[in-house]
C-alpha cells in the first residue's frame, strides 16, 4: 500500500527527486505510514473516488452534477472537500484517479490552491 496524501495518476504534479525504487527522498510507502501497534491488526482504510468518466452521463454531466434523473453525482465538490481535510490532518489519505475530472477541477482553481495541492502531493506523509 503506498500511503501518500494525494495520489494521482502519473505523478503529474510530483516534483520531488527520485529516491530508491522510485520512491521520493521525503519518504513513500509503508516509511510514511503511521506506526503499527504490535500484536494488533493494523488495518489501512484508504479513502478514494471512483466514478467511472463517461459511463452512464458524458464528463460535463458527472463534473457538474447534470442528469440527476440517470444519477446523482457532482465530482467537483469531491476534491473541495478532500483537500481542506488533508491539509488539517497529516495523517489522512486518498486517492484520486479520474484524470479526466481532476483536469477540469484544476483548470478552475487559484493558483493558491494548485500550490497547496502540489505541496500535498510532494509531502507523502
Amino acid at each position: 500500500m503506498l500511503c501518500v496524501r494525494l495520489l494521482l495518476p502519473l505523478c503529474l504534479l510530483s516534483t520531488l527527486p527520485p529516491g530508491v525504487n522510485g520512491e521520493s527522498a521525503g519518504g513513500c510507502g509503508y516509511q510514511a505510514c503511521p506506526a503499527v501497534k504490535p500484536g494488533m491488526l493494523n488495518v489501512h482504510l484508504v479513502p478514494h473516488t471512483h466514478d467511472d468518466v463517461g459511463w452512464l452521463k458524458t464528463v460535463d454531466q458527472y463534473y457538474y452534477g447534470g442528469h440527476t434523473d440517470i444519477q446523482r453525482a457532482g465530482v467537483q465538490y469531491i476534491l473541495d472537500s478532500v483537500i481542506p481535510q488533508l491539509q488539517d490532518d497529516p495523517a489522512k489519505r486518498f486517492i484520486y484517479v479520474e484524470v479526466a475530472f481532476f483536469h477540469l477541477w484544476w483548470q478552475n482553481q487559484s493558483d493558491r490552491m494548485k500550490t497547496l495541492v502540489k505541496q500535498l502531493v510532494s509531502e507523502g506523509t
